[in-house]
C-alpha cells in the first residue's frame, strides 16, 4: 500500500517541489496552501503522515498538528519550520509531534526522516 502524506506550506514552489520529490519516490502527495485548505482535503485515515510547516498565515502549523490528531490519533506530524528555536521544537515535540526538520534541508534528509514513519 503506498503511503498518503499531506503537505502543508504557505511557500508554493516549496510546497511543489517537496510534493513533486515525494511522488518520484511512491508517496501519494496531496498539497495545501494553508490550514483551511489542509483540514479541508482532510479525512480520518486517509494520511499516513502530514509534512506542517511552522509559520503559516492564519494558524499556524501546530494549530493545525491538534486538530489533524483530534481527527485522527493515528497520524504522524512532522513540522518543519525556517524559524528554528529552541521554544518551537520543544513545543512541538510537547504538542506531540513526531518530528521535527529545520528549512532549508537536503531532501534526501526529508526522506530519510519520513522513512522513520512510513
Amino acid at each position: 500500500m503506498v503511503s498518503r502524506i499531506l503537505l502543508v506550506d504557505d511557500d508554493r514552489l516549496l510546497r511543489e517541489v517537496i510534493g513533486d520529490f515525494l511522488s518520484m519516490h511512491g508517496f501519494e502527495v496531496d498539497l495545501a496552501e494553508d490550514a483551511n485548505h489542509a483540514l479541508a482535503k482532510f479525512t480520518p485515515g486517509k494520511y499516513k503522515l502530514a509534512l506542517i510547516d511552522l509559520v503559516m498565515p492564519g494558524k499556524n502549523g501546530l494549530e493545525l498538528m491538534k486538530e489533524l490528531m483530534e481527527k485522527d490519533a493515528d497520524i504522524f506530524c512532522l513540522i518543519m519550520t525556517g524559524y528554528p528555536t529552541v521554544d518551537s521544537a520543544y513545543k512541538s515535540m510537547i504538542e506531540g509531534a513526531s518530528d521535527y526538520i529545520v528549512k532549508p534541508f537536503q531532501l534526501m534528509e526529508l526522506l530519510n526522516t519520513l522513512g522513520k514513519y512510513i
